[in-house]
């Protein structure tokens, strides 16, 4: 299958719906994550210490140097 790119305007690419569900996202428990990770042999449980070291996305620099 060929596949073609197109490209967009930031403004156009603003107005395009999301593919993911944003409220699906948010209302996720903390046990429905464990139990997708523990089921999927390809998703890995990430340690509290690798988890530290992420950076969260839109964060400043400010905020990231107060975290």
């Amino acid at each position: 299958m060929t596949e073609s790119t197109r490209r967009v305007s930031l403004e156009q690419a603003r107005k395009l719906k999301s593919l993911s569900d944003s409220r699906k996202f948010r209302e996720v428990s903390e046990e429905e994550i464990a139990r997708m990770i523990e089921e999927d042999p390809d998703l890995y449980h990430l340690t509290d210490q690798e988890l530290a070291e992420f950076e969260l996305a839109g964060m400043t620099t400010d905020e990231r140097d107060r975290s």
